[in-house]
């Protein structure tokens, strides 16, 4: 007699399931098939060593409710008046590019120099209104901004001194001085806005404890490395 369908009946029942033959007939098998009795045994100690009861974990959301932080009040003052400071910053480097340059200054090649300035203050326009719009990035920008303004600003006062810049132009240099600062007060905005601290037993006046067998943490996943190239997914599939 074929036993196949009789230990799917058994694997469905010990799910819970019901199987393709009826609960009488499987029994009537089982009292004179001992493959089938030894098959079911099996089952049900493998099914016990992979079934495990979960670890009681005790209800914290009062607790964590009571100890978390309100969240606090966006503010929006520093990171409107930084984005203001952006436009108008990228409006002066895209406004660079419209420029005509003179017979002499092509010739020289100063436009190229001319077109590096535009694209370099078009792209600190466009950092700081990244900023205003992302917080958590002005801190990323603040070395290079920092960096450009205090060179800009050697370089400025010597050419002042030397009568080689006007005032017009040292105008829209205190523009990054301006955006420099605003950038520095957003970023401190965002370091201030307060996060939950990693609470312990001892903070939640709880002696309660979870722990997990040792069995069950997860063993480290070691990456597999073939030893030739794969091809991409879509290549596999067209073989």
């Amino acid at each position: 007699m074929d036993c196949a369908l009789f230990r799917e009946s058994l694997s469905a029942a010990m799910d819970g399931e019901t199987g393709p033959l009826p609960e009488a007939e499987v029994d009537r098998h089982l009292q004179g098939c001992g493959a089938c009795q030894a098959w079911q045994d099996q089952a049900r100690r493998l099914r016990r060593s992979m079934v495990r009861q979960a670890p009681e974990v005790p209800d914290l959301t009062a607790a964590i409710l009571a100890t978390a932080p309100l969240p606090s009040r966006e503010k929006w003052g520093a990171r409107v008046a930084l984005a203001l400071v952006g436009l108008v910053q990228s409006g002066l480097g895209f406004a660079e590019f419209l420029l005509p340059a003179d017979a002499h200054a092509a010739h020289s090649g100063a436009v190229h120099l001319s077109n590096e300035s535009a694209a370099w203050n078009l792209a600190l326009g466009i950092g700081l209104l990244w900023a205003a719009l992302r917080p958590r990035t002005a801190g990323a920008q603040l070395p290079l901004f920092a960096g450009f303004t205090l060179v800009l600003g050697v370089t400025s006062v010597i050419d002042a001194s030397g009568g080689q810049v006007g005032p017009g132009r040292l105008l829209t240099h205190g523009l990054l001085l301006v955006g420099l600062v605003l950038l520095v007060v957003v970023h401190r905005e965002h370091r201030r806005r307060p996060a939950p601290a990693p609470l312990t037993a001892d903070a939640l006046g709880t002696d309660d404890e979870v722990r997990l067998a040792e069995h069950a943490a997860p063993a480290p996943l070691v990456p597999v490395r073939s030893r030739f190239p794969r091809r991409p997914a879509s290549r596999h599939r067209a073989a």
